[in-house]
């Protein structure tokens, strides 16, 4: 494996919340865009045989409005900031 670039040193920190929420930080103050992105240990690994899909059901049902939040708001209240949404699902984590 090479070794890592002398020139590329991107600046991050580590950290953990009293409830259990890992955080991982890394600012550039040199920008004015922040990215955030969620990320879940549950993927297609935690379903059983016979009963598949379901984290990638889950992952579009995130988007799918709430009790307190209609179908789409997600999407137009980001997109209106000028932002955007994705999420994605594999064998180890979900997400957003």
């Amino acid at each position: 494996m090479p070794s890592p670039s002398p020139y590329l040193r991107i600046p991050w920190e580590r950290y953990s919340l009293d409830n259990g929420l890992r955080v991982v930080l890394s600012p550039d103050p040199s920008t004015a865009v922040v990215g955030v992105n969620l990320w879940y240990g549950v993927g297609s690994r935690n379903e059983r045989p016979g009963r598949t899909g379901f984290a990638h059901l889950f992952e579009h049902m995130m988007f799918q409005g709430s009790a307190h939040v209609p179908k789409n708001r997600h999407f137009e209240l980001v997109e209106r900031a000028g932002g955007s949404l994705n999420a994605t699902t594999w064998f180890d984590r979900t997400n957003y």
